[in-house]
């Protein structure tokens, strides 16, 4: 990577994936043969860390990852991207393990992971790393002790943040305050379980956010800015498989802001670009095929 390349931080949630890819996800009872099948590092930050790399920048990951020994090729998978590791520990046992099932035809997958384990409150806030030469932040919403002290430091600095809102969880709302560009996924719920995107972005602005869109997969990207909205059309592509699409559309969105800086007036064409830049993502199966593409 180039010395000027931007430098990121990204704070979250860190997991090993098994990806398998299926003709059909098995009935109860039922045993298949993968087609084909591949162990990463995933995770909402860490895949947004990964695309972030691929495209030339230089992104610093902070999360949680045990002594343990399947821990050893998420740290091997993080170092082949091109990801720098900021481990502030989580005990002796196993990492968060993901069991996904990727359907051949659709691309379309089906997830099962203990995440909860990465949503707990009771831990003291870490102390933020240094922000010298960063140029963006992105935190999702696992490890809210690590992540909102981090956000909080950044906004001070005059660093951009931009939160991944994948869902609801307890401490969404202290994230959501702590961040400068909230993204969410249609996943996401207000607290009165409303998922109509009017409801959801006058949840964010009661929050304090101004600056905010939603993702819908294939659909267009819906955004608003103080009050002004639009659309972002997503290009039709070809799909194999959508896992970790929407982690590398923060990826490469933080990728834009930290080369540019946040512009608000800009933010539909930021969009665009980095629907644009992830697209190959969905082309290959698993997450790390279209880095080699």
């Amino acid at each position: 990577m180039s010395p000027d390349s931007p430098r990121a931080l990204f704070a979250g949630l860190t997991t090993l994936d098994v990806i398998q890819s299926v003709e059909r996800v098995p009935a109860a009872n039922q045993k298949i043969a993968a087609l084909d099948f591949l162990v990463a590092a995933g995770g909402p930050a860490t895949n947004a860390a990964v695309a972030f790399a691929h495209l030339g920048g230089t992104p610093t990951l902070a999360t949680r990852l045990p002594q343990h020994p399947l821990a050893d090729p998420i740290r091997a998978d993080l170092a082949a991207c091109g990801v720098g590791l900021l481990d502030h520990g989580d005990g002796s046992g196993p990492p968060v393990t993901a069991s996904i099932m990727v359907t051949q035809a659709t691309g379309e997958r089906a997830v099962v992971s203990p995440s909860a384990s990465a949503v707990r409150t009771d831990r003291a806030p870490v102390e933020p790393p240094s922000l010298d030469g960063v140029s963006a932040v992105l935190i999702d919403g696992y490890h809210p002790e690590i992540a909102v002290p981090l956000a909080m430091a950044a906004r001070a600095a005059g660093v951009p943040v931009v939160m991944d809102a994948g869902s609801l969880k307890p401490h969404t709302a202290s994230v959501v305050r702590a961040a400068d560009i909230v993204i969410a996924s249609d996943d996401l719920r207000t607290p009165h379980g409303s998922g109509a995107p009017e409801d959801v972005f006058a949840w964010l602005g009661s929050l304090g956010v101004e600056t905010m869109a939603i993702t819908r997969g294939s659909q267009p990207v819906l955004w608003r800015v103080r009050g002004a909205q639009g659309e972002v059309p997503v290009a039709p592509v070809p799909v194999v498989d959508t896992l970790g699409a929407g982690d590398f559309f923060h990826g490469t969105l933080a990728f834009r802001i930290a080369l540019l800086g946040r512009d608000d007036a800009r933010l539909a064409d930021d969009l665009a670009w980095a629907a644009d830049a992830m697209a190959p993502s969905l082309r290959t199966f698993g997450t790390r095929a279209w880095l080699r593409s």
